[in-house]
């Protein structure tokens, strides 16, 4: 199931791998919650939530925009290594910007609101 997930670049960087993986495992689990609370509350029988959850988020355009935009800030903030003074404070910064944009990009993209 998750090697669907797997659609990144072979040349692709460890850092980009694990924080496309991970944001699309929060979205997709997020909306299984949802689904799962949705069919409780209709009092329906659930048909395997992770699965639709997980078609649903490969369906959907949220999938390519999550990749494209994390693509783009690890990139961004890889690139910035080969620039960052030891001890000059930029690279805690740049980590925040990096960590504030994963976050902003997964609670933009969550599919229970979409859905």
């Amino acid at each position: 199931m998750w090697s669907r997930l797997r659609l990144l670049p072979p040349a692709s960087s460890r850092l980009e791998k694990v924080v496309q993986l991970g944001s699309a495992a929060v979205i997709i689990f997020e909306n299984t919650f949802y689904l799962l609370d949705r069919h409780r509350y209709l009092e329906q029988e659930s048909v395997r939530p992770l699965r639709v959850a997980l078609q649903q988020y490969m369906a959907s355009p949220n999938a390519a925009a999550v990749r494209e935009t994390l693509s783009s800030a690890v990139h961004t903030y890889e690139a910035g290594f080969s620039q960052w003074i030891p001890g000059s404070g930029k690279r805690s910064q740049e980590k925040a910007k990096l960590i504030a944009t994963i976050i902003e990009t997964v609670l933009q993209h969550c599919l229970s609101t979409s859905v």
